[in-house]
C-alpha cells in the first residue's frame, strides 16, 4: 500500500498522493484494501486525490471516487493534478507510517517521516516523527513533529489536546481548561518562531 500512496497534511485536510508509476488496477486495489480497513480515517476533513503525473480515464476517475465513497464523513473531496512541493527529502519522507490502532500509556511510536495513526493517543504515549503527525482521533500523549529540525512540520487530530507538543524546538502545551469532550478537528504549525493553534 505505501508504494502506491502517501499521505500529507494541508492547511484544510489531508491530501493522497498517488505513484507516478502506478496502474490503474494497484490504485483500485490499494484504496480499496485502505477503505475497507479504516473507514473512519478521513472522517470531518477534505480529501484530495493527487492525480499529477498519472493519465486516467474518465471512466477510471468514476471507478476510483465510488471507491473513496466508502470512506464515511469525508467533508469534501477533490480531484487534484498539482505537484506540491516539499522542502523535506523525498527519500526519508515521502513515505508516512500507518497505526491501525489506539496508542496507549507507555507505547512510543518513532518513525523518520510522517506519522498518521487511526486511533487515541492517550496519556502516557509517545509519538515522534521526523515530519508530520496526523490523528485520527483524540491527541492527549506526548507528541514531537518535525524531530530533525524541520520547523515545515505540524500537528493535526480530531481533538487536539496533548500533554505536550513539540515541532522541531518548540515546545507547548494544552490549557488547563481545555474542554475534552467535544471532537474539534485543529492543527498546530510554527508561524513567526511560535506556535500556533487552529481550527480545521
Amino acid at each position: 500500500m505505501a508504494s502506491v500512496f502517501s499521505f500529507q497534511a494541508v492547511s484544510d485536510g489531508i491530501v493522497m498522493n498517488f505513484r507516478e508509476s502506478s496502474t490503474f488496477g494497484s490504485i483500485k486495489k490499494a484504496v480499496s484494501l485502505h477503505a475497507a480497513e479504516a473507514s473512519d480515517f478521513f472522517t470531518g476533513v477534505n480529501l484530495y486525490l493527487n492525480l499529477s503525473g498519472l493519465e486516467l480515464a474518465y471512466e477510471q476517475l468514476e471507478e476510483l471516487m465510488e471507491i473513496v465513497k466508502n470512506y464515511n464523513q469525508v467533508n469534501k473531496i477533490y480531484f487534484t493534478a498539482r505537484k506540491i512541493k516539499e522542502e523535506k527529502s523525498e527519500d526519508n519522507y515521502s513515505d508516512a507510517v500507518i497505526i491501525n490502532r489506539t496508542l496507549r500509556s507507555g507505547q512510543r511510536v518513532k518513525h523518520q517521516a510522517n506519522i498518521v495513526i487511526v486511533g487515541d493517543v492517550n496519556p502516557g504515549a509517545e509519538v515522534i516523527a521526523g515530519g508530520d503527525i496526523i490523528v485520527f482521533g483524540r491527541l492527549r500523549g506526548v507528541v514531537h513533529a518535525g524531530a530533525g529540525g524541520s520547523k515545515d512540520s505540524q500537528v493535526a487530530a480530531l481533538k487536539l489536546d496533548p500533554t505536550q507538543l513539540r515541532i522541531a524546538s518548540l515546545i507547548a502545551r494544552s490549557p488547563d481548561d481545555s474542554d475534552s469532550s467535544k471532537l474539534q478537528a485543529e492543527r498546530a504549525y510554527i508561524e513567526d518562531d511560535q506556535i500556533v493553534v487552529e481550527k480545521i
